[in-house]
Order: structure tokens, then C-alpha cells, then sequence
């Protein structure tokens, strides 16, 4: 046999594949057709094991015989792995698909005996994907191809393709979740018309079943966007990535497009059942590309360069006794952003009390800790994009992933589990408007603000926007919606951030310049720019910090410490300003860093 060629068992894992691509298709047929019920008992079926194949009978049992075939499948391949002593991951992954295909399999069950309950059912096609991808990634993992692909993309550009990739994944997962609560809601045909929305870019949401369809339609845009930037990007690398990579990405965005085709042809069908099942497929097989081209880039690139790896670089970051535990706790504390951390927390639960009108210990408890993974993920993943630039750094170069106390590898897994556990939580836990707030939050600041920060001055203002989207979290967590108080809230973050940039990046400005950064201070050294800026947002936040009353926060208290903080804040960025030395933007900053706190604390007492 060639050395090249797949393995028997690594053809029967693509067997799996396709019979799973073959099971969410039957499946989507018994949700189109409304058959979920059509045999009302389980495991048998009419307390048969063969009952009449008749009506909404044929679909339903069908479902169920072609998800024990799979399931056997499965079961084959999980002990076929184990006793051919196969790679230990792959082992692991199979025995993964068998526990995901049981799980599967009760809860498919559930549903029929709980009757269509929304949660389980959603969880049942939930489960389902996850499935798919598990089966993908022993499929891959058996491929010669990808087992001995070499290394031949490092450093920031590959840490930032990889993470990309992440996001691509993200979104794609996302949206699955999101149709799945809009097919099991039966909200597909709420909104008749595309491609508008009842007639209007904007439907008016009247209604749960509105915004669930709206919202689908919406993150559909976002996923098109996500994919075909991670697919330029990767067409952007193709000199340094294998031509199998750049033909994944391109049948990625092959299937994003029949996705839009299909979802537009569901609707003008009126759900017929074989656009609307394909459409159901199709975005599973959106989602095995997605997640295929981002195992491929994960294969083959890596943070650093062989003369710059840390230990253990390969497996999840160094031993501990090359990390003692007194500094590991310290190094942990400064790859997450603590204090930076702890301020999103300050002002997500304040802004929460504020929502919610009262003390919810249990609220205010979960908000803490959704705002604190989402906040510690999107740190690490912030430095891990960043590693080049901080070694240049003075005030940054001793950080724990260039100082080499951290492996990268280490830094991107626990960016990527907390920010998507953070982003779950709070939209499972709080509410699902909290959670995609958070998401964007992750996105903005770890795929946007930072790239920016070497391309525009403008990332400082771009960067503002998810330094103060945890408010909004915090208030949509109490409220469930996007009311006035909440938006004014968000504004007066957004400015507060904006002088106390300023102050860093004039106390920074040599660093900056030196890791070639595009800020105000180093497009314009005198730092009148700066100056002018920072005066300019702090007067900006003066009449919206007292605002909050009008939206029935706060009262004369606040207003009169509001009002006192503001002149303060103004005054500082004013003297800075005119004299433009360190000393003053020391000031400036340690006004800013007490200023927060002191305005949200009189907000909730009063």
C-alpha cells in the first residue's frame, strides 16, 4: 500500500461521515414534514419493531432506522479504533462519537416522549452537529495527507489565521443554534418575503417568533462575512499553506452561497420539503468546511518559529516546574487582563443593578462570572495576537507568552474554551441577547481593535466600543432588552475610555512607535492630536453622564457627584492638554481609573 493512500479504517470513518450527513438530512425531513409524532412511542415503534411505513409513519420510523444504523457504525468504529491501535486521538475521538451518538440517540427519544419539548429538541439537532464534527476530525485524523502535513505558516499571521478560523467556526455554530430554535419555535415562515422582512429591511418585533427568524437573517450576513474573510485570508496566505487548504476554503464559501440560494428558495417555496431539508444539510455541510479548513490551518501553522518556541509548545504549555506556582498564578493573572477584568465586572453587574432595579444575588452572580470568562478569554486571546509587538515593548515585553513563562498554545486554548464558555453561559443562563452582545465583544476587541492597532489611529475609537459593550451585557441581562437607560450607559463608557487612552498612548507613545503601532501620539509626536481628542471626549461625556436620571436612573445625588467627577475628568484632560508632560497624563489616567467606579457606585445608590 502507498504510503499516501487512506487506511481501511480511514475509509470507513469517511463511511460514517457521509451516513451523517445522510441522518441530518432524514432528520430535517421529519421536522419539515411535522412528523416528530408520528409514532408517539419509543424505543419501539406502535410497540413494534417494523410498524405499517405509512403518512408521517415512513418519515418518522425511517428517521429512526437510519440513526441506528449510525449508531451501529459507530459503535464498530469506536472498538475498530481501539483494537487496531490506532493514534491515541483518534481512539479518543471515536470513543467521543459513540458517547455523542448515545447521547444522541436519548434524546432523540426525549423528544418523542416529552412531546416536542423545544429545549430537548433543540439539543437533539444541537447534538447532532457535534457529532458530525467529531466524526470529521477522526476522518482527518486518519488521513496520511493531514497526519504528515508539515509547518509552513508562523508567527502573527498564523496565530491570527488560526484564531479566525476560530471565529468562522464560532459563527457557523451559532447560527446552527439559532436555526434550530427558529425550525423548533415554527417561526420559519413568520416573516413571508425575502429579501426583505415583512417589506421592511427592518421588521417591527411584535412578537418572539419575529425576532428569532430576523435574528437568523441577520447572523446569516455575519457568517457570509466571517467565512469570506477567513477565506481571503487564507487566499492571502496560499503561498506558505497547502493547495488542499485554499480548495477547503473555497468549497466553504461554495456552501455558504447555496445556503443563501436555499434559504431564499425555502421561503419563496413556502418550506417545500426538499429546499427546505437541503437547507438543513447544506448548513451542516457549511459547517464540516468551516471546521475542516480551520483543522488544516490549525495543522499546519504555528505561533512561533522553531528558534523562538517555548517548551513544550507542541503539547499544552510548560511543566510545572518550569512554572512555579507562585509566579504561574501571576502570569495567569497577567495573560487574563485582570484588573482590566475586574473593571468590565465592575461595570456589567452595577449596569445590571441599575436594569434590574434591586439586588438579584443570584443575577448579579451569574453576570460576574459570564463577564469574567468572556473577559479572561479575550485578554489571552488579545496577547496571543500580539506576541511579535509586546517583545518589542519595554512596558510589555515581560509578559508571560514573550517572556516564555506561557506557551501560545496554552494562551490560544484557554482564550478559545473561555470566551465561548462565557459567551454560552450568559445567553443560556441570563439571556440570549446577553450572550451575542458578549460574542461581539470577544469579536470586536480580539479581531478587529487588535489587528487595527497597526493599521489606523481610528482602533482606539474601534476599541471603545467592546470596552463597553459589558453594560450592555450587564443591562440586557436584567431587562432582556435595549432600552434608553442601557445605550446610556454604554455612552458613557465609551467616552470615559477615550481620555484614558489618550494618557496611555502619550506614556507609551516611544513603545508604540517602536512596535510600529498607528497611534495618535505617534502619527502626531507633539501629541496636540491627543490633546485635542481627549479634551474633546471628556466635555462630550459631561452632559451624557448626567443623563442616566432621565432614563429613571439615579437621582440628585448622582447628578451632583456626575456633575463633580465630569468637571474632575475635564479638568484633568484640559491641564494635560495645555502642558502635554508625563506628569499630566499620569494625572489624567489615575482621574480616569477612579472617576468609573466613583460614578457607577452613586448611580446604584441612588
Amino acid at each position: 500500500m502507498s504510503h499516501s493512500a487512506v487506511s481501511p479504517f480511514g475509509l470507513y470513518a469517511r463511511l460514517v461521515v457521509a451516513s451523517t450527513v445522510l441522518l441530518i438530512f432524514v432528520g430535517a425531513l421529519v421536522t419539515t414534514k411535522g412528523a416528530g409524532l408520528a409514532v408517539p412511542d419509543w424505543p419501539l415503534s406502535f410497540g413494534k419493531i417494523m410498524p405499517e411505513m405509512v403518512g408521517g409513519v415512513f418519515y418518522e420510523h425511517g428517521h429512526r432506522m437510519v440513526a441506528s444504523g449510525v449508531g451501529f457504525l459507530t459503535l464498530v468504529m469506536a472498538f475498530w479504533a481501539q483494537f487496531s491501535r490506532q493514534d491515541v486521538l483518534v481512539r479518543r475521538l471515536a470513543w467521543a462519537a459513540l458517547a455523542l451518538v448515545i447521547v444522541q440517540g436519548l434524546l432523540g427519544g426525549l423528544t418523542v416522549l416529552l412531546r416536542l419539548p423545544r429545549p430537548v429538541s433543540i439539543a437533539h439537532g444541537f447534538t447532532a452537529q457535534m457529532f458530525l464534527l467529531t466524526v470529521v476530525a477522526v476522518a482527518l485524523y486518519t488521513s496520511p495527507r493531514f497526519f504528515k502535513a508539515r509547518v509552513t505558516l508562523v508567527g502573527e499571521r498564523a496565530t491570527a489565521l488560526r484564531l479566525f478560523g476560530f471565529l468562522a467556526v464560532g459563527v457557523v455554530v451559532v447560527q446552527l443554534l439559532i436555526a434550530a430554535t427558529m425550525r423548533h419555535m415554527g417561526a420559519g415562515l413568520v416573516i413571508g418575503d425575502f429579501p426583505l422582512s415583512l417589506g421592511r429591511i427592518v421588521p417591527p418585533f411584535d412578537s418572539a417568533e419575529v425576532i428569532i427568524n430576523y435574528t437568523h437573517r441577520v447572523m446569516a450576513l455575519i457568517v457570509f462575512g466571517v467565512l469570506s474573510a477567513f477565506a481571503m485570508r487564507v487566499y492571502r496566505e496560499r503561498e506558505s499553506l497547502p493547495p488542499i487548504v485554499v480548495r477547503f476554503a473555497g468549497l466553504m464559501i461554495f456552501f455558504v452561497c447555496l445556503q443563501i440560494c436555499l434559504g431564499a428558495l425555502t421561503v419563496w417555496t413556502a418550506r417545500a420539503l426538499i429546499p427546505t431539508s437541503w437547507h438543513v444539510v447544506n448548513g451542516a455541510l457549511v459547517l464540516a468546511t468551516t471546521f475542516t479548513t480551520w483543522m488544516w490551518v490549525m495543522r499546519v501553522s504555528r505561533h512561533l518559529s522553531p528558534a523562538l518556541e517555548l517548551p513544550e509548545e507542541q503539547g499544552i504549555g510548560l511543566s510545572a516546574e518550569a512554572a512555579p506556582r507562585g509566579v504561574a498564578m501571576r502570569d495567569w493573572s497577567d495573560l487574563f487582563k485582570a484588573k482590566l477584568v475586574l473593571m468590565s465586572v465592575l461595570t456589567a453587574t452595577l449596569s445590571f443593578w441599575a436594569g434590574r432595579g434591586y439586588f438579584d444575588f443570584w443575577g448579579f452572580s451569574h453576570v460576574t462570572l459570564g463577564v469574567t470568562l468572556i473577559g479572561c478569554g479575550a485578554g489571552a486571546l488579545n496577547q496571543l495576537l500580539e506576541i511579535e509587538s509586546d517583545r518589542l515593548m519595554t512596558r510589555t515585553r515581560n509578559r508571560p507568552i514573550p517572556g516564555g513563562r506561557i506557551a501560545p498554545g496554552r494562551a490560544e486554548f484557554w482564550g478559545c474554551a473561555l470566551s465561548t464558555l462565557g459567551t454560552l453561559y450568559l445567553g443560556l443562563v441570563m439571556h440570549p441577547l446577553a450572550g451575542l452582545l458578549a460574542a461581539l465583544a470577544v469579536a470586536l476587541y480580539a479581531f478587529v481593535y487588535t489587528p487595527l492597532k497597526k493599521i489606523s489611529a481610528y482602533n482606539t475609537l474601534i476599541g471603545a466600543i467592546p470596552g463597553a459593550l459589558p453594560v450592555l451585557v450587564g443591562w440586557t441581562a436584567a431587562t432582556g432588552g435595549l432600552e434608553a437607560g442601557g445605550w446610556v450607559l454604554f455612552f458613557i463608557l465609551f467616552l470615559w475610555q477615550l481620555p484614558h487612552f489618550m494618557a496611555i498612548a502619550w506614556l507609551c507613545k516611544d513603545d508604540y512607535a517602536r512596535a510600529g503601532m498607528v497611534m495618535a501620539t505617534v502619527k502626531d509626536p507633539s501629541g496636540h492630536t491627543a490633546a485635542v481628542q481627549a479634551v474633546a471626549y471628556a466635555l462630550a461625556l459631561l452632559p451624557v453622564s448626567l443623563a442616566p436620571p432621565l432614563c429613571g436612573i439615579g437621582g440628585p445625588l448622582y447628578l451632583l457627584v456626575a456633575l463633580s467627577l465630569g468637571l474632575v475628568y475635564l479638568y484633568a484632560g484640559m491641564s494635560w492638554g495645555f502642558s502635554r508632560s508625563t506628569g499630566g497624563a499620569r494625572k489624567l489616567l489615575l482621574t480616569s481609573v477612579a472617576y468609573l467606579p466613583l460614578l457607577f457606585g452613586a448611580l446604584v445608590l441612588c
